[in-house]
């Protein structure tokens, strides 16, 4: 019996070859969308799940509740924090810490300066907790050994070529010199640790680095605790508090908390944590909209074959009412067409993982992934795929096989089939237009955003504008005399020393200030030192006051505040006024001037207020030079750049970019969401035109006798497309209504990420209406023209 099913389906799908081939497309289309979707969302999903024991790891964060109204979370704790915890805290079974110090290493090798920032210090049970696989070298004593360190094969390949690297030895700057014991294979993607180059934490000065280890005033260590099993990890952190009270003389536990997040959770669930080990963060509101666009996609996939084998029911009629006659049961009936619906699933299959191997490189590029089809994920990927095709092929055929199977067999037999499912047909297309609209409007509203921070004025010149770090001690120590130097160089027009800079992607330090020395309360601002070309180079705009006067002692104790920091701490005429450094005994900071908001971080981040001191300072110390060039002759200008760092700084390579492309990053992941949601929208719009062109071109083979004889007595073309797009027209405005307000949340829920943002125009729902019904009236038109051109006299012989 099933194998006559299948010979039945087989035959079916050859005889029908067109109602097949589109919803082979279709499908395709659909699985293939469908899947890279689902990798995309898989992989963001199980970040650091390829640890056995992610389940029972948690990363310690501390918080910083002194200002209530402004609480602020950390990914680093006090080295001694973990420590504790183990020794004091029942259910903390380990713990291990690692460290990131100076943000980068530095090798001569070869007679080349290199610069690794994908580095780590960890501890030497390190492997105990994070199971990263070894290519080489033992996982139980690679970092156990003094002044040992572990490369990713990458890093490997790099220093060593196809040496092999275990037991060689490298000297690295302000180090000891280090053994190889251990290579690893690349560090999977979907992992918050990333490096390339692992130290041992043995390899640090040891009489230095043990004080500091036991201390609770200082910060840096990612700390990680092991919980023993069946412990629940709200019952350990309740007894963080007695920690505090414990081993902090300086806070209370209600100022200072601690907390512990899931090995799980935190690449989703960090937005609010500074200082943590990596900036690559997921967005759940990104996950849930990829899988909304799976779930739209397979919806339409759906209603195509739907609307084509409702549509096509009485073509079959006899056939039904034969086979019920011959004893055919509803239950055989249904079997027959989900099996029929199936096999045009599989060849969909078949499709589909040769467009996947063909579109991969080109998603990977878009969504910043690296899935790849390879032996050892094949069977895997197959499975994921075959079981969407499978779900596809069950879903799309089960609506079909219930209508078909209850056909009246003497009514099918006479040909007098009645049925509901031109409503239900109608139906479905407004669904498949709406579903469209949404998507159009997203994507619309996505690019407009992007405009929107593209051309938005950002309070400072971006333009030109090359940063370089400050890598060296030797350079910090003689930095105005690097900084003349530079001046020098061909191209360069201004140059300026700073901590941090406008568009920052590091932690900008963050302090607390009070208008009084003896008041309570203290507004916590962000803080950048400036020297006293700052200003004047990036364009900054005063409001009142000067500017710096370059004098390193007077300067010193001098600050100038933005307009959100004038207005947090309440200040009438700020300028000449002092304000109080909280837990610091640097003495009063005379106000000088008033600068007007700028966009120092990304605009999914209100303007904060910030404080800006001079480069002489108690908080803290310069680490760029901020140079607006000329970029004619940008070769000639690099190489005199490089020169002067070389100069100064002999043991790193100078490390630059330009600032408006440091700024774009910011918004990386906002650009590919977008060009992802557009090409959906795309492929959305295509899937549905395949099923609205099966419908029209069913439509017109039913209704070709009425096309001649509406020629015949005189119709045109025109006249004919008018009245064939008539009900579809009717059908974009019905799915118009009811997209807009489905559309509108989405788009509000989307621009709730940005708090500067473009207007939600109803212009963009317009235009979006107006593409799907010109996209219709195309497809339908198409039909239509090529049915109005055959001659009446051979559509009507037969009558």
């Amino acid at each position: 019996m099933l194998k006559n099913y299948f010979k039945i389906a087989l035959r079916t799908l050859i005889k029908n070859k067109t109602y097949a081939l589109i919803n082979i497309l279709g499908l395709s289309v659909g699985i293939t969308c469908a899947s890279l979707i689902l990798f995309y969302v898989e992989d963001e999903l199980t970040y650091d799940q390829f640890h056995s024991q992610h389940d029972k790891i948690y990363r310690v964060i501390e918080s910083d509740h002194s200002d209530p109204s402004d609480v602020q979370h950390y990914g680093q704790t006090s080295p001694a924090v973990p420590a504790a915890m183990k020794s004091d805290v029942p259910g903390v079974s380990d713990f291990t810490r690692v460290f990131q110090p100076g943000g980068h290493r530095d090798i001569l090798w070869n007679g080349d300066k290199i610069q690794i920032r994908s580095y780590m210090i960890a501890e030497s049970n390190f492997f105990d907790f994070f199971d990263f696989e070894f290519v080489a070298g033992d996982k139980g004593s690679a970092l156990k050994d003094y002044n040992s360190i572990v490369l990713t094969e990458s890093a490997a390949r790099q220093f060593f070529g196809n040496e092999n690297p275990i037991g060689k030895t490298m000297k690295w700057t302000s180090m000891n010199d280090v053994k190889v014991t251990g290579v690893l294979k690349e560090v999977p993607e979907n992992s918050h640790l990333q490096f390339t180059v692992l130290f041992s934490m043995n390899s640090a000065d040891q009489d230095r680095f043990n004080e500091y280890l036991n201390s609770w005033d200082n910060y840096g260590a990612f700390s990680y605790v092991m919980l023993e099993s069946n412990v629940d990890a709200q019952s350990v952190a309740a007894k963080f508090p007695s920690l505090i009270t414990t081993y902090d003389k300086r806070n209370t536990p209600e100022i200072r908390q601690l907390s512990l997040q899931n090995l799980g959770d935190i690449y989703l669930n960090s937005k609010d944590i500074q200082y943590g080990i990596t900036d690559a963060y997921g967005n759940i509101f990104y996950i849930k909209l990829f899988m909304g666009i799976a779930v739209f996609i397979m919806i339409v996939v759906c209603i195509n074959y739907i609307n084509l084998s409702t549509a096509k029911s009485t073509q079959r009629a006899k056939e039904i009412g034969l086979r019920k006659v011959s004893g055919a049961s509803k239950s055989q009936l249904i079997s027959q067409f989900l099996i029929e619906s199936i096999v045009l699933a599989f060849f969909s299959f078949l499709f589909s993982v040769l467009l996947i191997e063909i579109l991969l490189p080109y998603f990977n590029e878009i969504a910043g992934k690296h899935f790849e089809l390879n032996k050892e994920n094949i069977l895997n990927i197959s499975l994921i795929i075959f079981c969407i095709t499978l779900l596809l092929g069950t879903a799309s055929g089960f609506y079909p096989a219930l209508v078909l199977s209850k056909l009246q067999p003497v009514a099918s037999l006479k040909g007098e089939v009645k049925s509901n499912s031109m409503n239900v047909r109608s139906s479905l297309v407004v669904v498949q237009f709406a579903i469209s609209i949404v998507m159009l409007v997203g994507a619309l509203v996505i690019y407009q955003q992007m405009q929107f921070i593209k051309n938005k004025e950002l309070g400072f010149d971006q333009d030109n504008m090359l940063v370089i770090d400050i890598n060296n001690r030797n350079v910090r120590k003689n930095f105005e005399a690097m900084k003349a130097e530079l001046a020098q160089v061909l191209g360069v027009q201004k140059v300026a020393t700073s901590s941090r800079v406008p568009g920052e992607w590091k932690g900008i330090r963050r302090v607390d200030f009070k208008s009084r020395q003896s008041a309570q309360d203290s507004v916590n601002t962000y803080f950048m030192c400036f020297d006293e070309q700052m200003l004047d180079t990036y364009g900054f705009e005063l409001l009142e006051g000067t500017n710096f006067t370059g004098n390193k002692v007077t300067d010193s104790t001098k600050i100038i505040l933005n307009e959100a920091a004038v207005k947090a701490m309440n200040l009438e005429n700020p300028v000449g006024q002092s304000i109080y450094l909280s837990a610091r005994n640097s003495g009063p900071m005379q106000i000088i001037g008033v600068v007007k908001d700028f966009h120092y971080q990304s605009l999914h981040n209100d303007i904060a207020p910030i404080a800006l001191g001079y480069w002489a300072n108690p908080v803290t110390v310069i680490d760029y030079f901020s140079l607006k060039i000329n970029t004619t002759n940008f070769n000639e200008t690099l190489a005199g750049l490089n020169a002067v760092h070389d100069k100064f700084d002999n043991s790193t390579a100078m490390e630059w970019h330009f600032l408006d492309n440091q700024i774009n990053n910011f918004y990386v992941n906002d650009q590919r969401i977008g060009q992802l949601f557009g090409i959906g929208a795309v492929i959305m719009l295509i899937i549905a035109g395949f099923g609205l062109f099966g419908i029209t071109s069913y439509m017109i083979d039913r209704r070709k006798k009425e096309i001649g004889v509406r020629k015949v007595l005189g119709s045109t073309g025109i006249q004919l497309v008018a009245l064939l797009f008539k009900s579809y027209g009717k059908q974009v405005l019905i799915a118009f209504g009811v997209a807009a307000p489905f559309a509108y949340l989405f788009a509000s829920e989307w621009s709730s990420l940005f708090t500067y943002k473009e207007t939600i125009s109803v212009v963009v729902f317009l235009i979006a209406g107006l593409v799907v019904m010109l996209f219709t009236f195309l497809t339908v038109s198409y039909r239509v023209i090529n049915a109005a051109r055959l001659n009446p006299v051979d559509v009507l012989k037969d009558e």
